[in-house]
């Protein structure tokens, strides 16, 4: 509860001293904004500038998610080597309310969008760590993956724009965000993910964690 506590008063304080408010943008922002991210990773320049700036702004989100990017905490996600347009849509989708989060929800709409990109291209560039999962890869969730999840997140799990990398996050986090789509979460219900698993067990889901947690 101390965790949260001083959580919710770093975020206040970003809200207080942030300069310009960032309004959640619409669909045509977003992808203008997408546009201007793949502007960003072609020119070494632009580049360079955003992550500077994302590692200033990204001070907020070192305390949950690390400061390369490699979570603290198992049942959080890293965001290190995520796809930066995943990250910058998530980042909208938790400003205009579309996802919830006791402290997303309250850290993003306090960031401009330009804060939200070079936030996003900052975490993107760091590389994912190994880290010691307490469970070892299981062959079914091989044959599982292969089958079903190949086809949004890639063979090896790095996904693109649209879906998350989800190669070496915690056990922990993917078993709990797996059950959640399997226990129709309202907050997942209009992922494609609750279609997709609608047949596997929960062992099933687990042993799909088991081996995605594992991969580089």
């Amino acid at each position: 509860m101390k965790f949260w506590r001083q959580c919710f008063w770093v975020l206040l304080s970003s809200a207080a001293v942030c300069c310009a408010q960032a309004e959640p943008s619409d669909d045509a922002s977003v992808n203008a904004m997408l546009l201007k991210m793949q502007r960003i990773e072609q020119s070494p320049a632009e580049k360079q500038l955003a992550l500077e700036h994302g590692k200033e702004r990204a001070l907020l989100c070192f305390r949950c998610h690390g400061e390369d990017g490699n979570s603290l905490r198992d049942y959080i996600p890293n965001l290190a080597s995520q796809n930066a347009a995943y990250l910058f849509t998530q980042f909208e989708k938790f400003a205009n309310g579309q996802r919830e989060n006791y402290v997303m929800s309250k850290l993003a709409p306090s960031l401009t969008t330009e804060e939200r990109i070079d936030i996003a291209v900052y975490f993107a560039d760091k590389p994912v760590l190994s880290r010691a999962q307490g469970v070892i890869p299981d062959a079914k969730g091989k044959k599982i993956y292969d089958s079903l999840c190949y086809a949004c997140h890639g063979t090896a799990g790095h996904g693109d724009q649209q879906y998350p990398r989800i190669a070496g996050q915690p056990y922990v986090f993917l078993e709990k965000t797996l059950l959640s789509f399997k226990n129709n979460d309202p907050q997942r219900r209009n992922s494609p993910m609750t279609g997709v698993i609608q047949n596997l067990t929960e062992e099933d889901l687990r042993a799909v964690a088991s081996w995605v947690s594992n991969l580089p």
